[in-house]
C-alpha cells in the first residue's frame, strides 16, 4: 500500500503535467497532510471521498484507488507522493533557546525605549 488517506479531495488542474491530485490527511496521524499527484492520469475518481487507499496493481503504471464507493483504476505515467514531514522532523530536533544576553536584551529593550530617560540613553549609546 502506498498511502491511506482520509478526507480526500480530488483536484484536476487545467494546466501543467499533473492531471489528478488527491489531497488528504494520512490515516493514523494528527496533522500530516499528504498529496498524491498523477502525471498523465486517465481514470475517473470522484471529487470528494471520505477515505482512500492507494496501491500499485500488477501492471506497470496502473494504480488502484480503493474507497467506500468502490475501486477506481488510474492509469498514469507517474505517481508523486508528497508527505508533510515537518511535525516528525521538529520532534527529532533538540529545542533551541536563545542565549541569556539576547533574552534579557529583548525583555528590557522595549521597556527602556518606552521611557524618556531610556530613549535618551539609547540615543547616547548610538552616537558612540
Amino acid at each position: 500500500m502506498i498511502a491511506s488517506l482520509s478526507g480526500v479531495r480530488a483536484l484536476r488542474p487545467a494546466t501543467g503535467p499533473l492531471n489528478l491530485i488527491l489531497l488528504g490527511q494520512e490515516v493514523g496521524t494528527v496533522a500530516n497532510a499528504t498529496e498524491v499527484a498523477f502525471a498523465g492520469a486517465a481514470g475517473e475518481v470522484p471529487d470528494d471521498l471520505e477515505y482512500a487507499e492507494l496501491d500499485v496493481t500488477d501492471a506497470s503504471r496502473v494504480w488502484s484507488v480503493r474507497t467506500a464507493r468502490g475501486e477506481f483504476v488510474v492509469r498514469a505515467r507517474s505517481l508523486h507522493l508528497h508527505r508533510d514531514v515537518s511535525v516528525a522532523v521538529r520532534a527529532l530536533l533538540p529545542r533551541q533557546s536563545a542565549p541569556l544576553a539576547r533574552r534579557l536584551a529583548w525583555r528590557w529593550l522595549p521597556a527602556l525605549a518606552s521611557s524618556a530617560v531610556g530613549r535618551r540613553l539609547l540615543i547616547a549609546a548610538r552616537r558612540r
